[in-house]
């Protein structure tokens, strides 16, 4: 059967955003079972309202829902959008059947899941950390803000992204699971995070072991050290190596101005 997208009923901006305020609320109910099957289905469910609007149909729609899905929670808009594409081609029947839901939620949740643990749980929230604590060094309380501003910041942006993006292009989506832009992002993430690592580890070693040294010197001996860790780190020496040697370094330097 031919598309049909021209003539067909798109989601109000109401919906979509419904859908996206639900799925800040994903985990709120968790299977051992199947996980994250009543979250989804919390979620979609703007999407069945406006589309099935017979009681019988809506009901299928939501049981349709029910069904086993784990994925990760901050890409859930990603699937969500990309489902109520597809709902909305099952509804008008534009080449799109329940077996092909089904299957896309079970890879999407899969691909999700890798992707987005390794973006949100592996780099965005250590980095986050690490600027939080350096900024707790110079600004004490306020080190708290940055660390929300810096996870959340980017996580409400894609969310929202991921939701049209998902609408607008339907099962295709999944090539956005692996954009290049975010390994990108990923990988600065990891040199840039494990840098000012080195670069704390060795300010606060200075500054608390040689305190009389004057703050300018301390700066910018740390600020050299940062610098080399960087380097370092992206021309792929490891971190277990790059630290003690950013560490040493620190030791001589500070031995070499007493």
């Amino acid at each position: 059967m031919g598309s049909i997208q021209d003539d067909v009923k798109k989601l109000r901006f109401k919906t979509l955003l419904n859908i996206y305020i639900r799925s800040f609320f994903l985990q709120g109910s968790f299977s051992s079972k199947y996980c994250q099957n009543l979250g989804f289905a919390f979620c979609i469910e703007p999407a069945g309202k406006e589309l099935w609007e017979n009681s019988e149909d809506n009901n299928k729609f939501l049981i349709r829902h029910s069904e086993y899905y784990n994925g990760n929670p901050f890409m859930i808009t990603l699937v969500l959008g990309a489902v109520a594409k597809m709902e909305e081609r099952l509804r008008y029947c534009d080449d799109v059947t329940e077996k092909d839901i089904h299957r896309f939620k079970r890879v999407a949740g899969s691909a999700t899941g890798s992707a987005g643990d390794r973006l949100f749980w592996s780099n965005l929230r250590p980095f986050g950390i690490v600027l939080g604590l350096l900024s707790a060094v110079f600004y004490g309380l306020w080190g708290v803000i940055v660390f929300l501003a810096v996870f959340n910041i980017p996580l409400l942006i894609l969310k929202w992204h991921w939701l049209n993006a998902g609408y607008r292009l339907g099962p295709k989506v999944v090539k956005k699971i692996k954009d290049h832009r975010l390994e990108s992002a990923e990988r600065i993430m990891e040199i840039l995070g494990s840098a000012l690592i080195t670069f704390l580890s060795v300010l606060v070693l200075v500054n608390f072991t040689f305190p009389y040294y004057s703050v300018n010197w301390v700066l910018l001996c740390t600020v050299g050290l940062f610098i080399f860790s960087f380097i370092m780190l992206k021309h792929h020496f490891p971190i277990h190596i790059v630290f003690p040697l950013a560490i040493i370094a620190s030791v001589v330097m500070s031995l070499a101005f007493t």
